[in-house]
């Protein structure tokens, strides 16, 4: 009896020295820190993936909801439900676009704030036995605050990672990879213009009065083009009113900035790629690239270098102005494209 009573006694004794060692305050600083470092690994990596919208996924996914719907609705209704459930896929982006831009720093930025707030008062608390403790998980959150708070004011007036609906559903990876139709057939003006403008849906027509039917889409985002042309298929005439497509501009820069497709396509050299991503991989578009003016604009302009065989420059002194400068090779900044002026009037 006396045995036992000394083996609760100690195992009593060695609880309440576990308790002075773990406190529960202790606890909850760890837990705490857990969640501040927590935030810190999650960052802006908060994005649900989407699924990758391939021709044979698409198309099984229509035939799947039509043919549930023949059982049991009219033909009406089942067509209505193949258009919801094909557009329900068609308004995704693909995995490899869907992780860019900004981010959804919400949830991430809530838990900092909540940590900082409790950190604060139980730091401040005469009773608390780690004020230092509190006092790093204070500043750890406050940190992360602060990082949130930068990265998104950054972002104002940008739209890295904007990727519209657009009112008929065209994928580039469709007319671009697997059809091969160069960027420049259908946005003709880039070579020409300041804006790399909209095809006209005659462009379209030229395909499209033949082929009336995707692979993958079938006939009903065709039918849209027919439908804003005023085209009748069955006819082959333009016998009905149209109306314009309302597409939803993707890329758009602030209204103080002055940038020329055709100085860039033509003079410069630089491929569709280099500022809107791989178009030609996309299903739905997406603004791949932050188009800021330090990180990206500038940036290639301190890299790129003038091609001297263009004949705009042939009033250029580029051999003075190598020796002058003392340089190797000739850069767009080094010829004003570095200058406020030049973009900015």
């Amino acid at each position: 009896m006396l045995r036992k009573i000394n083996i609760i006694l100690t195992l009593m004794k060695k609880r309440k020295m576990l308790l002075e060692i773990i406190p529960v305050k202790r606890i909850g600083l760890i837990m705490l820190l857990f969640l501040s470092v927590s935030a810190f690994a999650s960052g802006n990596q908060t994005h649900q993936m989407a699924v990758q919208l391939t021709g044979s996924t698409i198309y099984q996914t229509v035939a799947t909801a039509a043919g549930a719907q023949a059982e049991a609705q009219d033909t009406k209704s089942s067509e209505k439900a193949v258009a919801s459930a094909s557009h329900a896929d068609y308004d995704k982006i693909d995995p490899e676009f869907k992780g860019i831009g900004p981010g959804n720093n919400t949830l991430p930025f809530i838990i900092a704030l909540v940590v900082f707030i409790l950190a604060t008062v139980m730091g401040r608390r005469k009773k608390c036995k780690a004020p230092k403790v509190m006092m790093l998980v204070a500043l750890l959150s406050l940190g992360y605050i602060a990082k949130i708070t930068y990265v998104e004011a950054r972002a104002l007036g940008r739209q890295h990672g904007y990727a519209p609906v657009q009112p008929i559903w065209f994928s580039h990876k469709v007319h671009v990879t697997q059809n091969g139709i160069d960027c420049e057939y259908c946005h003709v003006d880039a070579r020409t213009s300041r804006h790399a403008g909209i095809p006209s849906l005659n462009v379209c027509m030229n395909c499209h009065s033949q082929v009336k039917e995707g692979t993958i889409s079938g006939k009903q985002e065709i039918a849209k083009i027919y439908e804003h042309l005023g085209y009748n298929p069955q006819t082959m005439q333009y016998d009905k009113p149209g109306k314009p497509i309302e597409w939803v501009k993707v890329h758009n820069l602030p209204d103080h900035v002055y940038f020329n497709h055709a100085q860039h396509v033509q003079a410069g050299k630089v491929e569709c790629q280099e500022c809107h991503g791989p178009v030609e991989k996309m299903n739905r578009v997406v603004e791949y690239k932050e188009l800021a003016m330090g990180d990206f604009c500038l940036d290639c302009h301190r890299k790129r270098g003038i091609d001297t065989s263009n004949p705009y420059y042939k009033h250029y002194k580029f051999k003075e102005l190598k020796e002058k400068q003392g340089i190797d090779k000739i850069t767009v900044d080094k010829i004003g494209g570095a200058d406020c002026s030049s973009c900015h009037y």
